[in-house]
């Protein structure tokens, strides 16, 4: 079965889509086939021919190209085996035999600042120091599995960094539009992969695409940026935001592997992406990319990314796109730190005023017509109702606007799961000199700003609704459209975006997921001159940086904030680096309230937060941090998948150390009780490394619960030098029946340091099929 997987990026990328040329659809089809490296007979002089041979040996007769032309890729670093294409009958064949682990079907993805370092606190006065000297990176690399990048951004110079760090040992791959030259101390190298992507799709148009890694999407130009950009004075979108953009690690290395091309991305691709940055020697990995929750023995970019974590390099992933609904995260794999997304405290306010003089504030990076506004009252039209928001006309689909309806007027669009910008196309196309993008249930008062080809306003749900009423009951309703600039410190921030994909994590729920959120609202960062900077195919503006939004956004901020705490920090495992993240996130706004939700305006909860809101000061001294090694993961598989399936993650030996999942040494504690279990009791344990003073003492304080009591012993932890480990248990006792989930934590605590853990009591999850 091939399993259509989604990236998450919120524009949609259409400027490239038509510019593929296709050939025939051969019968076969693309399959990763995992083979047991240490099965390799002696008779084999390398394992790229024993590989082939394992293949061949399925072969249909007759074919005697099944190394040359059939297999597209040989694996050999996080991954081992091939990617090939083979027919039904050969995978059969295959998958009996003795030296092959696993054949995994070709997956394609679909792809998922200027404000946020100092809104992080990176760029403020007191904390010059943390950007400067040895804590810029110098020696760390990035790598950015993405569409690749625009080497001549200013973001990428490379002026006063010192040279390649000496463990570097990746190469500068040259293609259209880029070459040797392109890659400097900043980009130390660059690669592409496409194979998989020809075998689903078809040969690349050469003429019309850079079948090199140079950018043409614009993501990983953005994307890249985002992570390690070096300081851009005066950068702005269309003077929109305007200030200094950087990245949040400027001095560290960028290496970009190319594995997307036109808004897709195949498994086949982005494994050997993978499997080269390590090879190359990455110390980061920021894959603003992920899938549905599957079984992790079944999930290849789970198993790619445990083969990167055993060599210690931090893997970042994006949580997606998919809220507010429930269970919606991909990326869950512990190994893993799942990123969602949060806004900042810049905004870009823009009004509708209706006919009976009501003023509805919305959003909106619409600039270049006139003084980029509809000051005067113009006619107002909704085709559709309240009760029918998702018929094509509400949505305003392509082909479904009237001209003669809509010409003159302001249009209200539903912000449906059409590229938003492209909505507006379709409205200006009929002849509509105006649009209201309104929010439905799903979008809540999530506003996201839109860089739109026609006076256009991004408002909230219940103002929406609002405003459809109006135009629907009024027998010649009016609207004008305003737009007010950049706006910083009005709102409260951060809020949790109503896009950031939810737990609870039911692939298991004892590991809490998503791990963290970090700015991904209106984040402006490099892009591509190939695309402008709505991605529309229309849109000729060439713009040197662009505003986006998704958990793309927000995964690269804690890839470089990660390649910050690993230059502080050279010997820190993943896991530590995640520990210091988790425990020193914040759950408060800038106003001192709960972080709120978007979609409901409530309270947000660590099914949408995570351990909270990154904090990149606090993560660089954590004072404690929970470390895990390749071991700890493997013990966490061993106790619920079988002996067979563990040999996809290593020949490691399974010693089935962990009492229960629960126990893994995570920065969360999750229970689950019988659903009518009152009085049921579950103990957890925990190991805490001291990476603060060497003499210091803890005390644990817990926060209240309705339904359970929670009892933490010892109650102190002393340490009395560096690098000491102490264990602690957490008993939670059911008291009274639970209504819904609870959330609380539990903080050890001394004059320094706050080391914040999330507790999680919930009902049994739904179990999944796989």
């Amino acid at each position: 079965m091939v399993v259509r997987w989604a990236f998450f990026l919120l524009p949609t990328y259409l400027a490239i889509t038509n510019v593929l040329s296709s050939t025939k659809i051969p019968t076969s089809k693309t399959y990763i086939v995992q083979i047991n490296r240490s099965a390799k007979p002696e008779t084999f002089g390398t394992h790229v021919e024993w590989y082939a041979s394992v293949i061949q040996s399925v072969a249909l007769e007759g074919d005697d190209n099944i190394d040359t032309e059939r297999i597209m890729y040989n694996y050999e670093t996080v991954f081992h085996g091939v990617a090939a294409r083979l027919s039904l009958d050969e995978v059969q064949r295959l998958q009996q035999h003795p030296a092959v682990k696993a054949v995994h079907p070709e997956s394609v993805y679909e792809l998922h600042t200027t404000r946020s370092p100092f809104f992080l606190g990176l760029e403020s006065a007191d904390n010059t120091d943390v950007l400067s000297g040895n804590l810029t990176g110098h020696d760390v690399v990035v790598g950015v599995i993405d569409t690749g990048i625009w080497p001549e951004s200013k973001s990428f110079s490379d002026r006063g960094l010192p040279p390649v760090p000496g463990h570097w040992k990746g190469t500068c791959q040259t293609g259209r539009g880029f070459d040797k030259a392109h890659c400097n101390r900043k980009i130390v190298g660059a690669r592409m992969f496409y194979y998989g992507y020809e075998a689903d799709v078809g040969k690349i148009n050469e003429r019309k695409v850079y079948k090199s890694p140079r950018d043409q999407d614009g993501h990983g130009t953005h994307v890249a940026a985002t992570v390690a950009g070096a300081p851009v004075r005066g950068a702005s979108l269309l003077g929109q935001a305007q200030g200094t953009a950087r990245g949040m690690a400027p001095g560290a290395r960028i290496a970009v592997y190319k594995v997307c091309w036109a808004g897709k991305c195949s498994t086949s691709d982005i494994i050997e992406g993978i499997d080269k940055a390590v090879k190359d020697g990455v110390d980061v990995l920021s894959l603003s990319l992920g899938a549905p929750t599957f079984a992790y023995q079944t999930d290849s970019l789970s198993i790619a990314t445990f083969g990167a974590m055993e060599r210690g390099v931090f893997v970042s992933c994006s949580a997606g796109n998919s809220g507010p609904n429930a269970d919606s995260l991909a990326n869950v794999s512990p190994w893993m730190t799942t990123v969602g997304a949060s806004t900042v405290d810049r905004v870009f306010p823009s009004a509708v005023t209706l006919g009976t003089g009501r003023k509805i504030t919305g959003a909106s990076l619409y600039k270049g017509w006139k003084d980029g506004s509809l000051r005067k009252q113009y006619p107002l039209v909704y085709i559709g109702s309240n009760s029918s928001i998702s018929d094509p006309s509400a949505l305003c689909l392509q082909g479904s606007l009237n001209p003669k309806i809509v010409s003159g007027k302001i249009v209200i669009c539903n912000r449906g799961l059409t590229n938003r910008v492209e909505i507006g196309q379709v409205v200006k196309d009929a002849g509509g000199i105006g649009m209201i993008l309104a929010n439905t249930y799903e979008h809540g008062e999530d506003l996201i700003a839109d860089s739109h080809l026609l006076p256009a306003i991004a408002v909230g749900n219940k103002e929406g609704a609002a405003i459809k009423k109006y135009a629907m009951t009024n027998s010649h309703p009016t609207a004008a459209l305003s737009f007010q600039g950049t706006r910083v410190g009005i709102r409260p921030s951060p809020v949790v975006a109503a896009f950031s994909s939810r737990g609870p994590n039911y692939l298991n729920l004892e590991v809490l997921k998503p791990d963290i959120v970090a700015p991904g609202v209106n984040i402006l960062a490099a892009w591509t001159h190939s695309l402008g900077p709505s991605s529309l195919v229309t849109d000729k503006r060439i713009v040197d940086f662009n505003i986006l939004s998704g958990t793309s956004m927000s995964c690269p901020h804690v890839s470089g904030i990660a390649a910050l705490i690993k230059s502080r920090h050279p010997n820190w495992s993943p896991a530590a680096i995640k520990s210091a993240m988790m425990t020193t996130a914040y759950i408060h706004d800038n106003k001192y309230n709960p972080l709120a939700d978007a979609s409901t305006g409530a309270a947000s909860t660590p099914y949408a937060h995570g351990a909270g809101h990154i904090n990149p000061l606090k993560a660089l001294n954590p004072g404690l941090i929970y470390d895990l090694g390749p071991q700890d993961y493997f013990e966490f598989l061993c106790a619920q998948i079988s002996s067979t399936d563990m040999e996809l993650f290593g020949n490691r030996t399974c010693h089935h150390t962990l009492a229960s999942l629960g126990d893994l040494n995570y920065p969360a504690l999750s229970v689950s009780f019988p659903e009518k279990g009152n009085n049921s009791a579950v103990t957890l344990h925990r190991t805490v490394t001291n990476v603060g003073k060497a003499v210091s003492n803890y005390h644990a304080v817990v926060s209240s619960f309705k339904s359970v009591v929670v009892e933490v012993e010892p109650a102190t932890l002393h340490f009395t030098k560096k690098h000491q480990k102490l264990s602690y248990k957490v008993t939670i006792s059911g008291k009274k029946r639970q209504t819904g989930p609870e959330f609380g934590h539990l903080i050890w605590k001394n004059k320094v340091h706050k080391v914040r853990t999330p507790i999680v009591v919930s009902r049994p999850p739904v179990p999944i099929q796989t």
